[in-house]
């Protein structure tokens, strides 16, 4: 019934999974939260103050504009394929992964956001980076050694852990 999902997942999460062909812009994701928190969605009662966003490559980037709205306790961007200024964050604790053996995106990306956020106050739980020395391609694509970070990335079973322990103030 729930397949190979970590329990901590089928307990305590819904996973909502949008796609783009164009881009990731602040302003839809934020409109696809508001509607994904209405009784419109279908989805069971979601608390507002404890959405997360994260996402691979692209949507990895997407999901750092995307917490710049400040709607979300927390972001795990993974392999972001671009970023955003540290105080645009307003806060946000951020976990990120990153193969440090990416070919497809650098994995200064992530470097450069967490020591950003560092020096700009963070500490260490709302600013945290795993490396992975050797990350994997990811599946179908093996000539982009490194940059399947994601799959040991959801696989770190203290990620949720650490979302749960997220919430807004609002």
């Amino acid at each position: 019934e729930n397949g190979r999902a970590l329990p901590i997942l089928t307990k305590h999460f819904i996973v909502v999974a949008p796609q783009t062909d164009h881009g990731w812009d602040a302003s839809e994701v934020s409109q696809f939260l508001d509607y994904v928190l209405s009784s419109k969605s279908g989805l069971p009662a979601i608390d507002p103050k404890r959405c997360y966003i994260t996402g691979h490559s692209m949507g990895g980037a997407g999901a750092l504009y995307a917490a710049t709205t400040g709607r979300f306790a927390a972001v795990a961007p993974v392999a972001p394929a671009g970023s955003v200024k540290p105080s645009e964050l307003h806060g946000t604790p951020v976990w990120a992964f990153h193969g440090k053996n990416d070919v497809v995106v650098p994995s200064t990306y992530s470097e450069r956001l967490i020591r950003g956020l560092q020096r700009a106050g963070a500490n260490d739980s709302n600013a945290k980076l795993t490396l992975y020395e050797r990350a994997p391609a990811p599946v179908g694509w093996p000539d982009y050694d490194g940059h399947g970070s994601i799959i040991p990335a959801y696989a770190t079973h203290e990620l949720y852990a650490w979302l749960l322990d997220k919430s807004l103030s609002v």
